[in-house]
């Protein structure tokens, strides 16, 4: 397991005064109001890293990309997100400080700033712009890009480095990391962490929905301390984990029953998806046709025409760059990459054929059936695809420090260690298949007629 040398910030920090953040989720969040000299220091560097110009690109990301188009009120950026996510990691490391007999506050603050800077790496429209970059072999995720502007010549860099040379390394191995390998890991990525209990609840309330409500004061009051035997380099040993009391455990049910109804309902919702592939075809046919035209136009498309952009580039585009370039693109002499542009532009998008909701089953070769056919009509090149699924809970063994990630519970006061919820959950046991989502988008009325024809007879083929 993970170390850490108590270590003192070589210079003195302390606040002025309590700093004040009015959020439509949390209230009011203050930093440096409390009584623990340690946590006030950390406030203190989280208030100079949300003020740099990094963390301040955030303000013009949002939080949800398209979705607004379904949700006009889904408008929140990933800077608002943020500070909730710090929000939620004090609270959670607060559990941890009081029920931990070995607190590390030196991890702990490690664990605070990359809870806060969780997101520092995104671009652009959420997920969707690292998605097509990737297919275009720029296959870098945010996460590395969020490590890479903490370790480079940043303002991010500049502060953590005033405070501990080793800070920024350390913050950046555990934004990078995949599985949590400790306790305070949990904190920042984990199927119960301070990112999730934000985004359920911010982006339920931008939204406007009226499912997926979450107690989150009952859940955190639900928390406690203990640990659980993992098979770790061939030894099995103790780690100590936060785990949810009996109390939790109907709550935690209904919270993991709130992510999955968001993500299936909000963030796949069959509108937000097709301006996403609008958006994801649109970029790789203007860079695939027009980029030596555009290589050197627009921000976008400098980075999309480099094979290794440089930082600078990333930290270059936002939601409004890409925008700007959308409008250009929208008046360039090239008949589907203006037209994917128009249409972005005025909200009208691509319509929806769902074929995944015919077949679930891994067996089926419904999918391939069907593309195979739009390729023999001749209207693959005019429809695009939508190939995902939603799991409501990610199931992992205790062989490895990846059961950190688990949600875990004790359903018995006595119980001995906390185990995953999914023992203790029958509605979780019956969800352990992925819902599939196979969609085929058209632009016009007379091809989805086409498509919706063909799915039908092959749909009765199979039976």
């Amino acid at each position: 397991m993970l170390r850490c040398v108590k270590r003192y910030p070589r210079i003195s920090v302390s606040l002025s005064g309590p700093q004040r953040v009015r959020d439509p989720v949390h209230g009011l969040v203050v930093f440096g109001a409390g009584t623990d000299q340690h946590l006030n220091e950390t406030d203190l560097i989280a208030w100079r890293l949300l003020n740099t110009p990094e963390f301040q690109r955030l303000r013009r990301i949002r939080q949800l990309g398209f979705s607004d188009l379904v949700y006009p009120g889904a408008t929140h950026s990933r800077l608002a997100h943020s500070i909730g996510v710090y929000h939620n990691a004090r609270r959670l490391v607060d559990v941890i400080r009081s029920k931990e007999s070995s607190f590390n506050p030196e991890r702990a603050r490690v664990a605070l700033l990359a809870a806060l800077l969780h997101d520092i790496g995104h671009g652009p429209f959420s997920h969707v712009f690292e998605t097509t970059a990737a297919a275009m072999g720029l296959v870098k995720r945010h996460e590395d890009w969020g490590a890479e502007i903490v370790l480079d010549s940043t303002e991010t860099n500049r502060i953590l480095r005033e405070v501990d040379e080793q800070l920024p390394e350390e913050v950046s191995a555990l934004l990078k990391e995949e599985q949590p390998k400790d306790i305070y890991a949990t904190v920042v990525s984990s199927q119960f962490d301070a990112d999730r209990l934000d985004y359920l609840q911010r982006d339920r309330l931008m939204t406007g929905v009226q499912f997926g409500h979450l107690d989150r004061d009952w859940l955190l009051d639900c928390l406690e301390v203990g640990s659980i035997t993992v098979d770790e380099s061939d030894d099995a040993v103790e780690v100590p984990c936060l785990y949810l009391n009996p109390k939790g455990i109907e709550v935690a049910d209904e919270y993991l029953h709130a992510r999955f109804r968001l993500y299936k309902m909000v963030y796949m919702h069959k509108t937000t998806r097709a301006a996403e592939k609008m958006l994801g075809a649109l970029l790789e046919r203007a860079v695939r046709e027009l980029r030596d035209d555009l290589a050197s136009s627009e921000p976008t498309f400098r980075f999309l025409c480099d094979d290794s952009p440089s930082l600078g580039a990333y930290m270059a585009l936002d939601d409004s760059v890409v925008w700007a370039s959308i409008g250009k693109l929208s008046k360039v002499d090239h008949e589907l990459v203006s037209m994917l542009a128009r249409r972005l532009l005025d909200r009208d998008l691509y319509k929806c054929v769902d074929v995944g909701v015919h077949q679930n089953s891994p067996n089926s070769n419904l999918h391939l059936r069907v593309k195979r056919k739009l390729r023999d009509d001749g209207n693959l090149d005019d429809v695009l695809i939508d190939d995902a699924s939603v799991s409501l809970y990610q199931w992992y063994d205790f062989e490895s420090s990846s059961a950190l990630n688990k949600v875990l519970v004790k359903s018995d006061v006595g119980q001995e260690e906390p185990v995953d919820i999914v023992t203790v959950s029958p509605t979780i046991q019956a969800r352990h298949q992925a819902d599939k989502i196979w969609r085929i988008y058209a632009p016009d009325n007379t091809i989805l007629r086409r498509v919706e024809d063909l799915v039908k007879a092959t749909i009765q083929e199979a039976n």
